[in-house]
């Protein structure tokens, strides 16, 4: 059975209490950090979307960013809050679900959502990016990942929809194929589309999607 709102915070502050997480930020989010910050202004905002314990958030601050951050665990944020004050920066975090970011229209020059969007059915998937271009500005920048069908966990557990399967602890995981990008796509500009692997400290080397867009003026 796919866990409610409720269970899934409760899975994601159990993961974060338990499992080790890494502490530097990933080389595809440092490479897209450096490729938009001359394109932006200097202390451009950036909105942070699933921060976890706050490794992006940390970095993009440390490296000039006006940073917000969200995520749907306490646990997390309780983290990266502590990390933050322990680095003597200055980042707004605020609980948020992905389907209701608590930020207005148009408020952020760029967003990046990091290992968030793969754990959501597909039309919550849809519209997470909807939402995530709600508050990102005309001509801002979207960073996101998803998970590729070619990724080793692909048919793993019971089949929820096309491309989508329950892992053990009731999340459902969401595969996506080079053609579901450009449909999610809707609204921006694709500027680049990466397929990655990713090899975690244990488990199965991830494959994946990193994207890389631009809001599209109405």
């Amino acid at each position: 059975m796919m866990l409610d709102r409720f269970e899934l915070r409760r899975k994601w502050d159990h993961t974060h209490q338990t499992n080790p997480t890494p502490e530097r930020p990933e080389e595809n989010v440092v490479a897209f950090a450096e490729y938009i910050q001359p394109r932006l202004a200097s202390g451009a905002s950036v909105l942070d979307v699933g921060c976890g314990r706050g490794r992006h958030s940390l970095y993009l601050s440390q490296s000039g960013f006006d940073v917000y951050a969200c995520d749907l665990s306490p646990v997390a944020l309780k983290i990266a809050k502590a990390r933050v004050q322990q680095a003597g920066i200055s980042i707004r975090f605020q609980a948020a679900d992905l389907a209701h970011l608590p930020y207005a229209n148009d408020l952020f020059m760029a967003v990046v959502c990091v290992h968030v969007l793969p754990y959501h059915p597909k039309a919550d998937i849809m519209a997470g990016v909807h939402e995530l271009g709600r508050v990102l500005q005309p001509d801002g920048w979207l960073y996101l990942d998803l998970l590729a069908c070619e990724d080793a966990e692909y048919g793993r557990g019971p089949r929820l929809e096309e491309h989508t399967f329950l892992d053990p602890d009731g999340i459902p995981v969401h595969f996506s194929s080079r053609w579901e990008i450009d449909e999610l796509s809707h609204g921006f500009t694709l500027e680049r589309v990466t397929r990655f692997e990713l090899k975690p400290s244990s488990g199965h080397i991830r494959v994946g999607w990193t994207i890389w867009a631009m809001k599209c003026r109405d």
